[in-house]
């Protein structure tokens, strides 16, 4: 039995990998700021607004977002789930809800009254099934 033809499937593997794995080193996110139009006591979401940045030719999808949003050191919301969504080469905008608990409804309301509070997330971004930690945080 001829085993030469086992090369091209080999090759297209291969290929793929390398593509995944150019992907997960060249690929970044950036946060760009907190949009605080969707909230409301019935729906107690923000959006956190990320820079999303593909340098690839390679077309990508983003399959979930999880983590954790704490003001002042304090758990206030978690990402439920995102819609999957399909990125192209270059820069994009991505809004990412945060559902927020009603006590952190509270304690995100004192925090702006005040006009100065930290905030900080921490979670992962799964990319054509390649996991990557999504850790950023700032005073506000």
């Amino acid at each position: 039995m001829d085993r030469r033809w086992l090369i091209f499937p080999a090759l297209i593997i291969a290929y793929v990998a390398y593509e995944k794995y150019v992907l997960s080193k060249t690929f970044s996110v950036f946060f760009k700021n907190l949009d605080f139009s969707r909230m409301s006591l019935t729906d107690p979401t923000i959006n956190l607004v990320l820079q999303v940045n593909n340098p690839t030719p390679i077309t990508a999808e983003i399959q979930k977002i999880n983590g954790v949003l704490y003001v002042e050191d304090q758990a206030v919301g978690q990402v439920l789930g995102i819609t999957p969504t399909v990125l192209q080469s270059g820069s994009s905008l991505l809004n990412v809800p945060v559902t927020l608990d009603y006590s952190g409804v509270v304690d995100l309301i004192l925090k702006l009254k005040d006009n100065k509070f930290s905030y900080k997330f921490e979670g992962s971004i799964m990319i054509d099934y390649i996991t990557i930690p999504l850790n950023f945080g700032y005073p506000y």
